[in-house]
């Protein structure tokens, strides 16, 4: 296999993306799933690259940030969640089958790449920090989005740009400590078979 374009980011985790799903409603326990991803610049370019994370269950992930630039030589955090409701149904299938429900997620990701200008990076960078000087609601911030979002629809209406493409599986994990504690109506139904049988 080659090695990867110039304008690839590499992303960690490599091929998918696991949410372990809690039902804990402890006082204190965090039940949302989330995951992190890692987009590492490089260095194989001197030009600031850009990033759109695209899913195919849009209004089941929440995914901040969802586009950005990456400076050559470093990396940006991307937090994915959950939805809550969406983790109640992952679950209430997982009580009826058990982890095999859960096993084959068509939820994909797809992290996309490309260089960018100097000029654009350049003006990104000097909005990004008066955006982050101002507060996430102000103007500024909403203006970043639409020229990435602007860049990016350019990008795909032919601008002559390469794109690199990722994908990234799904997997939603039941941990053993929850499923065991879980009212798994499967494993309920086998010991009271096991039990009328003695």
């Amino acid at each position: 296999m080659s090695d990867p374009p110039s304008y690839a980011l590499q992303v960690a985790p490599e091929s998918a993306l696991v949410f372990n799903l809690i039902s804990s409603t402890e006082p204190g326990v965090d039940g949302t799933p989330r995951c992190a991803m890692t987009l590492t610049h490089t260095n194989r370019t001197d030009e600031y690259l850009a990033f759109k994370v695209k899913t195919t269950q849009p209004r089941r992930y929440l995914v901040r940030p969802n586009q950005g630039l990456v400076a050559p030589g470093k990396t940006e955090s991307v937090s994915i969640i959950l939805v809550e409701k969406d983790k109640q149904l992952l679950l209430q299938s997982f009580d009826r089958l058990g982890q095999s429900a859960l096993d084959h997620s068509k939820d994909k990701f797809l992290v996309q790449s490309c260089a960018v200008s100097q000029e654009f990076a350049t003006r990104y960078v000097s909005e990004k920090k008066k955006a982050d000087q101002l507060g996430e609601g102000h103007k500024t911030s909403k203006d970043l989005a639409e020229a990435l979002t602007g860049m990016w629809n350019a990008v795909a209406a032919g601008d002559n740009v390469s794109i690199f493409n990722k994908k990234l599986h799904v997997r939603h994990v039941v941990p053993k400590t929850d499923a065991s504690s879980s009212s798994n109506t499967l494993g309920v139904t086998s010991t009271a078979a096991t039990t009328s049988s003695a």
